[in-house]
């Protein structure tokens, strides 16, 4: 019998206590053992294992049942921050632009089939505000970020990750078909840029433009406002403040590393 060896340089404990720390989010701050387990894929000794080496760590918190996160988790995303000079090679071109277009802006890339927020803009006269922060996760079907994202993918690799994808209907305007939504993700691809209307929140539209050169990993940037009454112009108001943005953060070469 054909014996598989498993990579030695692979350490299966430690990706099972990442696999601990990535179950909570916003939906569920705080879980039991129970919980973390099934969540997770592991069996409840192996999951009550990685969770309570976590506590030791400082990674979570335990109050009776329920465990949680703890703000030491920042820690490890403010490296990544850090080392990429968020602060001052990405941070201030979203905050002027945002301050320009006077709608938030967002830097995106996919992960794991959703959208991850690297950064987004912290000015505060936005029309609207979802309360996203950077390591959000953002639904990939129904917003434009998540289009735009799947546009930087070849056509075999976009319709795998979304196979792959929920497709709720977060809205009675959300596309539901796989297959309509490939046609609007490859009118993206073809264009340079994504519109969404009303499926991700009834009444907003969203905006997003492709920030990462060809063949690199798909990075983008974006934004979402009321629908006016003059959507067209406001339409492209706000896709050439983005393009602009998204010019700025590649002459930078802010992404090009990511």
């Amino acid at each position: 019998m054909a014996v598989i060896d498993q990579d030695r340089n692979i350490s299966s404990s430690f990706a099972k206590g990442l696999a601990v720390l990535a179950v909570f989010d916003a939906q569920t701050p705080s879980m039991t053992l129970a919980e973390i387990a099934r969540r997770s894929g592991q069996d409840r000794a192996t999951a009550r294992r990685g969770a309570l080496t976590l506590v030791q760590a400082g990674y979570l918190r335990q109050d009776g049942r329920m465990l949680s996160l703890t703000p030491r988790v920042l820690a490890l995303a403010g490296g990544f921050l850090q080392a990429n000079q968020f602060g001052r090679r990405v941070q201030p071109v979203l905050n002027r632009h945002a301050r320009q277009m006077e709608v938030e802006v967002t830097l995106a890339m996919l992960d794991q089939g959703r959208v991850l927020v690297l950064a987004q803009s912290t000015v505060d006269h936005g029309h609207i505000t979802y309360g996203f922060t950077a390591g959000s996760h953002i639904p990939l079907a129904h917003t434009s970020l998540g289009r735009m994202l799947l546009a930087g993918l070849s056509a075999e690799e976009a319709a795998a990750t979304l196979a792959a994808t929920d497709i709720p209907g977060h809205t009675s305007q959300s596309l539901t078909c796989a297959d309509a939504i490939l046609q609007r993700v490859e009118t993206a691809r073809e264009q340079g840029y994504c519109v969404t209307d009303s499926e991700f929140e009834a009444g907003i539209i969203g905006y997003a433009v492709p920030v990462s050169r060809p063949d690199r990993t798909p990075i983008v940037v974006g934004s979402s406002a009321p629908r006016g009454q003059n959507p067209e112009a406001e339409t492209e108001r706000l896709l050439r403040g983005l393009q602009l943005c998204a010019a700025e953060l590649r002459q930078a070469e802010a992404v090009d590393h990511l």
